[in-house]
């Protein structure tokens, strides 16, 4: 079983609830009210604009040209992502439910939830401190594994609404595809060529990455200032 595999078997509970959490469900089905995907858009900005930073990173740890390569067309596609983020985040903070609902999230500054400083405070250390290329090649493969995961997974239980609005459909379109399971089926090919070099640290970042996953999903689910 290759380290990839081996990783989700092991940590099963971990990933199921990382791509079967109530808010993604919800997006899919196009439930999920306005003030909540107001909130995990703000939050996930956050975490998106040095997410692309990490990318770069491990871009440029890489000993292969060709996965570096890979990587560097990724990044090139990233701007449609930051498009769908101002282009949404625009529209919905002028609803009366976000304003009444989550003031806080509104304005330049608006509230960084605890999951979220987390999450980006770990990115943050990968960018400073850490040039273990299996460490940052682990959570970009966990981070992109678990938004193509829980689209699979919405898509097997043929909960994904047919009659979308842009603001539910384009993130699912993001994170779907065959160019997005191409990157996605790359990553976990890269993880299998070098994880066994340092197998500690691979299990070691996978489990933390996980668990961050479903933490930012839980704070963003349920704050309401």
């Amino acid at each position: 079983m290759s380290p990839s595999d081996e990783l989700l078997e092991n940590y099963f509970h971990w990933y199921q609830q990382s791509i079967s959490h109530p808010l993604t469900n919800e997006l899919c089905a196009g439930t999920l009210p306005d003030f909540k995907l107001f909130t995990y858009l703000v939050q996930d900005l956050k975490y998106f604009e040095t997410g692309a930073d990490l990318i770069s990173k491990t871009m440029r740890l890489s000993d292969s040209k060709e996965a570096s390569s890979t990587i560097y067309e990724y990044i090139g596609g990233l701007s449609t992502e930051n498009k769908y983020f101002h282009v949404c985040i625009h529209e919905l903070k002028q609803s009366e439910e976000v304003q009444k609902r989550v003031p806080h999230m509104l304005g330049e500054n608006s509230e960084t939830l605890p999951a979220v400083k987390k999450y980006i405070d770990y990115l943050d250390y990968l960018l400073n401190e850490s040039n273990s290329y299996v460490e940052l090649i682990t959570v970009v493969y966990i981070m992109e594994k678990v938004y193509l995961g829980w689209v699979e997974f919405n898509l097997q239980q043929g909960s994904i609404s047919k009659s979308l609005e842009y603001k539910h459909q384009e993130w699912i379109d993001l994170h779907s595809g065959e160019d997005f399971e191409k990157w996605v089926k790359f990553l976990a090919q890269e993880v299998d060529r070098v994880a066994p070099s340092d197998m500690e640290t691979f299990e070691q970042t996978a489990k933390k990455t996980l668990e961050l996953e479903v933490e930012f999903f839980e704070d963003c689910y349920n704050y309401n200032s």
